[in-house]
Order: structure tokens, then C-alpha cells, then sequence
């Protein structure tokens, strides 16, 4: 084993040395996406048929069956009838945000959400940087607050305030993940990582792209033993709602 060990470390440091790696350059995409597309099909056969919400497979997509997977998941866990905490990571126009204020109506629950509301910090998928710019929504229910900007420049501030006055901790988390990039996402869910308790949700918004919310939910899964289980998913996994179990 010995041998084998400083076999394999004279290789690795000798191919670093030939630079041969910066060859697979241009390939260095399509490996990341075919990596990542292999993990994904693997974790959607490993669920798909334990799931009690899902409509996997359907041919196309119909955007709007994700209402559908947010009245399940209220429904379920009953969300309706006690308070939560609200954090949404990626509000844009702000349309689930607004139908999230009206599905719980506790006095005790707040709604927070965050987007720089200026676009896309950076490409993603298909779409450009700064694409998916919108205004502040407007909001009066004084439970609903937005925070504008980075949520590297934002969250840290938010969450100190949030730890020190939290005023209801026993509230049910639930956490919207729309920001559609890896590293929004991956930043999100590490930030909120030490709030998770049993019985939380996350509900992601693009979950099936390889590179993206999946990618940053794999690793976070693997980075912080996550433990939990899939509570329901709608238009092949793209929307994809999961309950923390610790």
C-alpha cells in the first residue's frame, strides 16, 4: 500500500507539473455538466418512488403547477394554521412571495425576502447577467420584508439581528430557494444551516439543473450531513419541495 500511495502521488504531481491538464480545458464544462447529470439521475431514481406528491414523468412542463406543490406542502405539513418563518432567496416580481403572505395569515409568522433586484449576478442557464431585473414588489402586510441587494452583502447582517431577536423560535422554517445559481444557492442554504430543525422545509424553484440548485444541494447535503426526505415535486423534478429531518 505504501508503494501504491507514493506511486500515485508521483503521478498526480507529475502530470501538475506538465501542465497537461490545461489541455481538458475546453472540455472542462461538459465533464461538470455530465458529472453532475449522472448525480441528479441517480438521486431522482432513488426518489421517485418513495415520493407521496409528484407527477414524475410528465412530457412537458406547466410552470404553474408549483402553486400546486405549495398548497401540498402547506396542506401536509399544516402551514396554514401555525406561524413560520418565511426566507426567500430570489424574490424577482415577488409573486410566491406574495402568495405565501396570504396562504398563512398567523399573526405570529414573518416573511422575509431577498434579491438584489437589480438581475442575475451573473449568467446562469440561459440567461444573461442582469436578466430578471424587477422593482421592489410592493408589500402591505407589515410581516413581509424585502432586503435588497447581495445576499453575500446582506445575509450575514440579516442573520445576526435574526439570532439575537428572534422572537418566535419555534416558528417552522421555510426557505424558498429561487436564486437559480450555484453559488446564490450554496450561500443561502450554508448561512442557514445552523437555523435548520426537524420539520423545516425547502422548496427549490430549479432543482433538476445539473450545475445549479442541484449541484449546491448535493454538496450541501455531503458538507453538513444533512438528513431529510423529499416531500414532493412537480414538472420532473424542477420544483422539488424537501423536509429537514434531524
Amino acid at each position: 500500500m505504501s508503494f501504491i500511495r507514493k506511486a500515485n502521488s508521483f503521478v498526480k504531481d507529475l502530470l501538475l507539473v506538465s501542465r497537461i491538464g490545461i489541455l481538458f480545458k475546453p472540455f472542462r464544462f461538459i465533464f461538470k455538466f455530465l458529472y453532475n447529470f449522472s448525480m441528479l439521475s441517480s438521486w431522482v431514481n432513488k426518489q421517485s418512488g418513495k415520493i407521496p406528491f409528484s407527477d414524475f414523468y410528465k412530457p412537458f412542463r406547466t410552470y404553474t403547477n408549483r402553486v400546486k406543490l405549495h398548497e401540498y406542502v402547506i396542506s401536509s405539513q399544516g402551514l396554514d394554521k401555525k406561524p413560520i418563518h418565511y426566507l426567500e432567496f430570489g424574490v424577482a416580481g415577488g409573486t410566491s412571495f406574495v402568495w405565501w403572505v396570504k396562504a398563512n395569515q398567523h399573526p405570529d409568522s414573518r416573511f422575509y425576502g431577498f434579491d438584489t433586484f437589480e438581475g442575475l449576478p451573473e449568467d446562469w442557464h440561459f440567461f444573461k447577467k442582469g436578466a430578471f431585473s424587477y422593482d421592489i414588489p410592493f408589500m402591505d402586510d407589515s410581516r413581509g420584508t424585502f432586503i435588497k441587494g447581495l445576499f453575500q452583502d446582506t445575509v450575514y447582517n440579516f442573520l445576526d439581528n435574526y439570532r439575537r431577536n428572534i422572537d418566535n423560535p419555534d416558528a417552522t422554517r421555510v426557505l424558498h430557494l429561487d436564486a437559480d445559481l450555484y453559488s446564490s444557492t450554496l450561500f443561502a442554504l450554508t448561512m442557514m444551516a445552523p437555523f435548520l430543525r426537524n420539520g423545516d422545509i425547502l422548496l427549490f424553484d430549479e432543482f433538476n439543473i445539473p450545475n445549479h440548485e442541484f449541484a449546491a444541494w448535493s454538496d450541501f447535503v455531503r458538507s453538513y450531513y444533512i438528513k431529510y426526505e423529499v416531500v414532493g415535486s412537480v414538472n420532473n423534478f424542477y420544483q422539488t419541495a424537501i423536509r429537514i429531518i434531524k
